[in-house]
């Protein structure tokens, strides 16, 4: 799981999303981080999500759900908003993990 973890962080650019939250934000929970972590466990274990992470939605930070294939049965059990924030739902496929090679010499 922490694989998956890490890819869908990588995929949305964590680290960017929570520099430009710098401190001020006027939803009920000042860190959308940690209200990521309160949520992730139990989302991640309704079948069909593979991942999830922070992103930005519409000039906002949300918390990001990848999901294999965006079904009816995934909406209905996936809320629209946790502590304020906006959940995106995004359809991705399976997610994989890449073999870290050396690049090939010439």
């Amino acid at each position: 799981m922490n694989i998956v973890f890490t890819l869908a962080s990588t995929v949305v650019g964590v680290t960017s999303v929570l520099a430009a939250l710098g401190g001020g934000s006027t939803s009920p929970s000042a860190d959308i981080g940690t209200a990521k972590e309160r949520h992730e466990s139990s989302i991640m274990s309704v079948p069909g999500v593979v991942g999830v992470g922070i992103g930005e939605c519409e000039g906002e930070p949300c918390i990001r759900v990848f999901v294999e294939d965006r079904t009816p049965e995934l909406q209905r059990r996936i809320p629209e908003r946790l502590e304020g924030f906006k959940v995106d739902i995004e359809a991705t496929g399976p997610f994989q993990a890449l073999i870290d090679t050396p690049p090939k010499e010439h």
